[in-house]
């Protein structure tokens, strides 16, 4: 079978440069303030990876995508962490998600109250299953980096919830807009609520 030959110009679509990368906080600055975005992700995510078609989740916003286009349901994630930073607990209840540590420490926490961990080290990776609740940590003294691999199934990655309690404070602090934009974007506040329906 005849190979595909690139000029380096048709490359450059498929090449991330990481000092361009946007954070997705700032993609959503408008409408949900930096700081509930950062109550519930790392203090700054940069979307690598992502199916250009896919609008309104997480990691692509009014189909902006990644700077590499991806296949459907395949999202590749940067996320940086200071010192102690890192996201509340969640789970994707349908999606699997691989954090592989390249820069810093970090703590992986999962059970319903975090009640399990590992530490990762540079380059070791964990692969957390669908429904499993979890966090993770930046537990070095320095800015950390995790490259996360979120793997998903026809709801295109909309499937990531908190604990009603973060919802509860969030729609506190910050009112019903900010919890609507969340919501949009694919975020529940439904995690280890039986039948439930959006808090």
């Amino acid at each position: 079978m005849k190979t595909i030959d690139m000029t380096p110009q048709e490359m450059e679509r498929h090449i991330m440069r990481f000092s361009d990368l946007v954070p997705n906080k700032e993609k959503t600055s408008a409408k949900i303030p930096s700081e509930a975005r950062e109550m519930m992700t790392a203090r700054s995510t940069k979307t690598v990876i992502a199916d250009p078609k896919s609008k309104n989740t997480p990691w692509s916003v009014e189909g902006d995508g990644g700077p590499i286009p991806g296949p459907e349901n395949f999202v590749v994630v940067m996320a940086e962490c200071d010192a102690g930073n890192g996201p509340g607990l969640h789970v994707h209840q349908r999606s699997t998600e691989t954090f592989t540590c390249i820069k810093g420490r970090f703590r992986i926490e999962w059970g319903d109250e975090g009640q399990h961990s590992i530490e990762l080290n540079l380059f070791d990776t964990i692969s957390v299953p669908p429904g499993v609740m979890r966090r993770f940590e930046n537990i070095s003294d320095e800015t950390g980096l995790l490259y996360v691999i979120l793997q998903g199934n026809e709801d295109k990655l909309r499937d990531v919830e908190f604990a009603p309690k973060l919802g509860e404070e969030l729609r506190e602090k910050f009112g019903d807009t900010v919890i609507n934009e969340l919501q949009n974007l694919g975020y529940e506040f439904t995690a280890g609520i039986e039948d439930s329906t959006a808090v």
